[in-house]
């Protein structure tokens, strides 16, 4: 079972340049974050800084402010308010890890263990009630029974030895300042917590214990911690800025294929006058002049070839037209039949070989002389309605579908010899027989191989915008996909038998490509389905 050919995608390389931009820039991010992570030690407490920190800086002063003169009591609704403006859980959590105030769940262990990293108080216990009340206790404030501390030897006023002076005692940090931060990723789900120290103590703790703001959220994105509007814009000013500076090189670069790329293809299909103008110095400038130089050898090379073939086939064509006159006579005075039987053999085959030159002396009239033509307006219904009118004679089934006023630029004489040879050489290989008996548009079609008849020859032109199209279209068993591009070289016979019943020399298609593009056109060959070979000239329409 034959397999199917994998169709390869192709990529231009003005693309795969910029993938490769892309993939350069992606690769050097992150190999610069892994640097700083490994040099500096950075981790998520990283992210805080700027100005990320700044704003959580500002709500850990707006909930420092608005609770450092509250009752305990009233922290979890400060809490609820903070967390409907800012669409974030917030707690507040002692150094030790419980919990005083705000709706969240239990803190991970990880949390727990940063927390207790946090600043501890030092200093002996608080002062009794009879010292009056001590700074971390709120106004009015008289704790129970069973929490007050035991009451102090001496005189009232008198502070305990070992208290120390008053500034030792433990008390709230100043307002004010940075206050430090950090970032732990735990818990299930995976939930980003966000801890702010607070200047603010625990002041119903024994000894009063300093406090931690805490935020949850799944997501670091959003206005709060990370907004990346900056970080997009920035990387987009970046890009755009790399992309400027390196499209002047991929543009130069691609230009420059592009341009080489469409020489060669005009160079294999032998028009050797393409010149790649060209002004780089580096390797695609020496690069475009080794095609020039190739193009301008293959032009001297082709033009000496047609000219030495034209200069042959004219200097045969004397001792030819001879050596006919001569076997004329040799057969008139032949004594018997089977004398005069081999003189005409030798006839058949002089005029074969006269054939053979007079093809080969129009191929290098079409390749050499006709390429300094002159371009004149062209009625292309004339011109093909003569040729389907010869052509025709002895064949039916041609069909004529041109335009009455469609004009092309072309010369008339090898306009018709290029339409002549191709409408030949489709009734020679693709063509309904016709007969006398049966009329000029009645006919027996040719069998395929499988049995199946052949269709008519249709000859059909379009316009194209400033161009015209003319198709030759026969329904004739086509062309091997492999040889198609060989169709037009000289002598070039797509069968392996070269007998003089299946064709002629192989230069018609040859003569119709010098033909066509000494008129200032193209021409192109394709199977059609179900069966069948189409010829397509294209030719410039003439003004007006």
């Amino acid at each position: 079972m034959p397999t199917k050919a994998v169709r390869r995608v192709r990529f231009p390389l003005s693309l795969k340049i910029v993938a490769w931009f892309f993939v350069n820039v992606a690769f050097l991010g992150v190999a610069a974050w892994i640097f700083i992570r490994a040099q500096l030690g950075l981790g998520l407490d990283a992210l805080l800084a700027g100005p990320a920190g700044e704003r959580l800086q500002s709500v850990a002063q707006l909930v420092a402010d608005e609770l450092k003169d509250r009752p305990q009591s009233e922290w979890p609704a400060a809490l609820a308010r903070i967390t409907a403006a800012y669409h974030v859980p917030a707690a507040i959590f002692r150094n030790d890890g419980k919990k005083l105030a705000g709706e969240m769940a239990a803190a991970p262990a990880e949390l727990l263990s940063r927390l207790g990293q946090g600043p501890r108080p030092q200093g002996p216990p608080p002062r009794g009630p009879d010292d009056g009340p001590p700074r971390d206790r709120p106004p009015g404030f008289d704790p129970p029974p069973g929490e007050r501390p035991p009451p102090r030897d001496g005189p009232p006023g008198e502070r305990p030895p070992g208290d120390g002076p008053p500034q030792d005692r433990p008390g709230p940090p100043p307002l004010g300042g940075q206050f430090p931060k950090f970032i732990v990723r735990a818990g299930s789900p995976l939930l980003y917590w966000v801890a702010v120290r607070l200047p603010l103590v625990d002041r119903l703790a024994r000894p009063p214990m300093p406090t931690t703001l805490i935020l949850t959220t799944p997501t670091l994105r959003g206005p709060l911690f990370l907004d990346f509007t900056p970080w997009l814009v920035g990387g987009a000013v970046v890009l755009a800025l790399s992309a400027l500076l390196w499209l002047p090189l991929v543009r130069g670069i691609t230009r420059a294929l592009r341009q080489m790329t469409g020489a060669a293809e005009a160079i294999a299909q032998g028009r050797f006058e393409t010149n790649v103008k060209s002004a780089r110095t580096d390797e695609l400038g020496r690069l475009a002049t080794a095609l020039n130089d190739m193009a301008a050898r293959l032009r001297e090379f082709f033009t000496g070839q047609k000219r030495f073939l034209g200069d042959i086939a004219h200097e045969l064509c004397s001792p030819l037209a001879r050596m006919e006159m001569a076997l004329g006579i040799l057969e008139h005075r032949a004594a018997d039949d089977a004398a005069r039987g081999y003189v005409a053999d030798v006839r058949e085959e002089a005029r074969h070989m006269a054939a053979l030159v007079s093809e080969l002396l129009l191929f290098s009239k079409a390749g050499v002389g006709g390429r300094n033509v002159e371009l004149k307006p062209v009625p292309l219904a004339e011109v093909a309605a003569r040729v389907v009118a010869r052509e025709s004679k002895e064949h039916g089934g041609i069909v004529l579908d041109v335009p009455a006023a469609l004009t092309v630029l072309a010369e008339p004489d090898l306009l018709a010899r290029a339409l002549g040879n191709v409408v030949r050489n489709a009734v020679r290989y693709a063509a309904p027989v016709g007969t006398a008996a049966e009329g000029a548009h009645s006919f027996r079609p040719l069998k395929h191989p499988d049995g199946s008849p052949t269709g008519p020859i249709v000859v059909a032109a379009r316009s194209s915008g400033a161009l015209a199209v003319v198709t030759v279209t026969d329904s004739g068993p086509g062309v091997p996909e492999a040889a198609l591009h060989r169709l037009f070289d000289p002598f070039f016979r797509p069968e392996a038998a070269r007998t003089r019943e299946t064709g002629g020399t192989g230069l018609g298609l040859a003569i119709v490509k010098s033909c066509i593009e000494a008129c200032g056109g193209t021409v192109a060959v394709r199977n059609v389905q179900p069966t069948g070979l189409q010829v397509e000239f294209t030719l410039q329409r003439a003004p007006g």
